[in-house]
């Protein structure tokens, strides 16, 4: 940072002492002319909340970034993407879908000046960081820029970046370099439904998946395909000897949870072997493939070339147009459930979003659909695409006239899974007639496991406070992050612990509904906001903890803690704690719930997971810091991200 520059007190400029005016972010100043400041924060770190200035500044921004792009695009991205993603700051003034948290504005300016953002609280220096490594990482794309306009135009970024980034990157892995690569990779190729990208990287991969001798099963779904296909996977690998390959997203902890081999996560080694070999695809064929496309190609690449016998597949979002949907003859293909959700993207009702979903069908191909579908729908899509027989589970398994006391979602899973086993270990008699048939008992051992964070109990020994003793406390950790999951978590609850007294450590994404879920909890506990802990992730799409109370006057007495200036009065429970928010209240609550005999609920966004699991002492591969400062700056990274600004949880 420079040290000859002097703050003003009326506004969020800094003055140079050589009259130039620079930009202050959440109290640093960067190293670099205000209209650069306004480029790399927008195209850097992402546009959530930048106010962009007035007219007359635009046009030395949008020539700031041109150049800029020299320095911070891969060379997947074509000249003219880039130079399209730059014009874009001429049309808006305010641009949305990254993770700034706040404008940076002269206020002078007489612009409106949004207030701190509720979204998320980065730290400029880890930002910073981001910054300097993105301008050493990517290749130039523009060769026809000149070295002296460079030189004249950016002279603090390839100093700055050039020093620092080499700094950091000697300190790094190449897995680690490899990884953050990719989760970089949304930022700056524009994500849109097509297989385009996909059907060009499975080709030069020789199309890995079509291989006779693999059997694909493709499950698509809004709401248990992950845990369908986790049950799946597991059951086909553990009693009848195939190896199986087990594709699925989001992870909790660790990238490589996504691509795993009977029931293990890939290696580092092997990432950085195969990862390289698709980027190097990608690059040759100026391929601009997205995060979700390349780990797809990925998934294929290694499974292909571990020889596994089955390979179960889970969509990202949708189906017809999913990455995964590049395979020609699946064995199975599996729709879980239809509801509402990405309505812009899928449609608005359930007829459209079947639709969708039904697009994995394959000419010639078994269909299994779970009960939670509009059947007709399907029915005649099937008939389209000429499939070989559309299923229920009933048509496999035999109707049941049990009537839960309530709709477990787990039994539907458990049901849907127990009738893909049927029909994959048909297919692989058929290609290997050793392979043994699998017992009722053992299938329904196989499909008990549940997916990491879905009502996952633990008993967690704790210390009571001021004594000897240990005591195990009841923790359970389920991702309920919208008004239905909620609803069912606490339904579930009332079933299983109906005499328990709870604890409740929840965390939430901003584009939930969060007066909604709060109430859900809050009324469960008979409005006692004093057993609930609010946290906040690392994450942009996190809901702070201030936005949460604002949300629901109800939890004035709650727990919280804040890493950062929340514009909250009320004492917090961090002190001088440098812990994640998250680890600090569940830790809290932990101790609370083993003198208070009660039960501990962590719930809520998948992003405040990985610190509550590692707080909890659960053993598990996670990425290092320098991949979590990269995810967690968390570039969009999925195939269910779009211009629109639509996101998937």
């Amino acid at each position: 940072m420079c040290t000859d520059k002097l703050r003003t007190n009326k506004n969020d400029d800094v003055v140079h002492r050589d009259g130039r005016r620079l930009c202050c972010y959440d109290d640093c100043v960067l190293p670099f002319p205000r209209e650069l400041s306004f480029v790399i924060l927008w195209f850097c770190v992402g546009p959530r909340h930048v106010t962009f200035p007035l007219n007359e500044e635009r046009d030395a921004i949008m020539r700031m970034g041109r150049t800029l792009v020299s320095f911070l695009l891969p060379t997947t991205l074509s000249k003219s993407v880039a130079l399209t993603r730059i014009s874009t700051i001429s049309s808006s003034k305010t641009c949305r879908g990254g993770l700034c948290s706040r404008s940076i504005i002269n206020r002078s300016d007489n612009v409106h000046y949004p207030r701190r953002s509720q979204l998320v609280r980065y730290s400029f220096r880890r930002t910073m960081s981001f910054v300097t490594t993105s301008a050493s990482s990517f290749s130039p794309i523009d060769d026809t820029l000149s070295s002296s306009m460079i030189r004249s135009k950016t002279p603090s970024i390839r100093n700055h970046a050039t020093s620092s980034s080499q700094k950091e990157n000697n300190n790094m892995t190449n897995y680690e370099r490899l990884v953050r690569k990719l989760y970089k990779t949304n930022l700056f190729n524009p994500v849109k439904l097509g297989l385009e990208n996909m059907d060009k990287l499975n080709a030069l991969l020789d199309r890995p998946m079509d291989d006779p001798k693999i059997s694909v099963v493709h499950v698509a779904g809004s709401n248990g395909k992950g845990s369908v296909s986790l049950k799946t996977a597991h059951t086909l690998q553990k009693y009848t000897g195939c190896k199986v390959g087990l594709f699925v997203s989001p992870h909790i902890s660790s990238f490589r949870e996504r691509i795993q081999i009977d029931g293990n996560p890939i290696s580092e080694e092997q990432v950085e072997t195969h990862l390289q070999y698709v980027f190097d695809i990608c690059e040759k064929e100026n391929i601009p493939a997205t995060f979700f496309e390349v780990t797809t190609a990925l998934a294929f690449r290694i499974f292909a070339i571990e020889n596994v016998d089955v390979v179960v597949l889970e969509t990202g979002l949708g189906g017809r147009l999913d990455a995964t949907n590049v395979i020609c003859k699946p064995a199975l293909s599996v729709i879980t459930s239809i509801g509402l959700e990405h309505t812009h993207i899928l449609g608005d009702t359930i007829e459209l979003i079947a639709l969708e979903k039904g697009g994995i069908m394959k000419a010639d191909c078994p269909v299994l659909v779970g009960k939670n579908v509009p059947l007709e729908v399907l029915q005649h899509q099937s008939k389209e695409k000429g499939v070989s027989c559309l299923y229920t589970c009933d048509d496999v398994l035999g109707s049941t006239d049990v009537e839960p006391s309530f709709e477990d979602y787990d039994v539907e899973n458990s049901r849907i899974a127990t009738a893909a086993i049927q029909f994959v270990q048909s297919h692989r008699q058929k290609i290997n007639s050793r392979i043994k048939s699998l017992t009722n008992d053992e299938i329904a051992m196989g499909v008990q496991i549940r997916p990491p964070c879905r009502f996952e109990e633990l008993d967690i020994p704790v210390i009571v406070s001021g004594t000897a003793t240990t005591k195990n406390v009841r923790v359970i950790l389920d991702v309920a992050h919208n008004p239905q999951a909620m609803d069912y978590l606490i339904v579930k609850l009332r079933a299983n612990y109906p005499t328990s007294n709870v604890r409740v450590v929840v965390g939430m994404s901003a584009d939930k509904d969060l007066r909604y879920c709060t109430d859900v909890i809050l009324n469960y506990l008979n409005n006692n906001s004093e057993r609930v802990h609010l946290v906040e992730a690392s994450h942009p799409r996190a809901a702070s903890v201030s936005s949460m109370m604002k949300s629901n006057p109800r939890l004035a007495d709650c727990h919280f803690s804040t890493t950062c200036d929340d514009g909250i009065d009320n004492n917090c429970d961090n002190g001088q704690d440098s812990s994640s928010s998250v680890s600090i209240q569940v830790r809290s609550a932990l101790q609370l719930a083993a003198a208070n005999d009660e039960i501990v609920i962590v719930c809520g966004t998948v992003f405040i997971m990985a610190d509550a699991r590692e707080e909890l002492g659960i053993v598990e591969p996670r990425d290092s810091d320098a991949i979590a400062d990269v995810a967690g700056a968390k570039q969009r990274s999925s195939q269910e991200n779009f211009d629109d600004g639509d996101k998937k949880k």
